[in-house]
């Protein structure tokens, strides 16, 4: 017991030693540091002195060369018709007017545009079931995941589409 009694005794004066050579090396650094930083101020404040003689340039080294950059063109304004001697500028062009179709021709039959989103399959197959449908069977019929499901009916529902009737089943509000 007692040469553990000694033994800790040792290694305190050995942190307490390097602990005051860790406060001198800190000391020292912060000196450095300070030293540095006047001498970086200094050497900016410093005005360069100009000689009457002219010093020879050393020969300048090529830089590597770089790529050069893709030329962007810029857009031209739009541009605008000279007034002639005490005239006013005119006015810029008006799209040309649709034309009427002809009393004979037939009008191709547009058909509404269907979306492929997951939102739109489920609300279609709403649409379907007057009564309701279940999330299995929309899962079925749709070929979407639960969580694809639940997040449609969560939003559908909180913005008025659907309604829900009983637990898991949805319809149309």
């Amino acid at each position: 017991m007692k040469k553990l009694a000694d033994d800790l005794k040792a290694v305190n004066k050995e942190i307490n030693a390097l602990s005051k050579k860790l406060a001198q090396l800190s000391k020292k650094a912060d000196k450095l540091m300070k030293a540095a930083a006047e001498k970086k101020v200094k050497l900016k404040a410093a005005p360069k002195k100009k000689t009457g003689k002219k010093a020879k340039a050393a020969p300048a080294k090529k830089a590597p060369r770089k790529r050069a950059a893709k030329k962007v063109e810029p857009v031209p304004a739009k541009e605008t018709v000279k007034a002639k001697a005490g005239k006013k500028t005119a006015a810029p062009e008006k799209p040309a007017a649709k034309k009427a179709p002809k009393k004979g021709s037939k009008k191709p039959v547009e058909k509404p545009a269907v979306s492929s989103t997951p939102t739109s399959k489920v609300l279609t197959l709403m649409k379907r079931y007057k009564k309701g449908i279940t999330i299995s069977q929309l899962k079925e019929k749709s070929g979407l995941n639960d969580k694809q499901i639940s997040n449609i009916l969560h939003r559908a529902s909180k913005e008025g589409k659907i309604q829900r009737i009983a637990r898991g089943v949805y319809q149309l509000a």
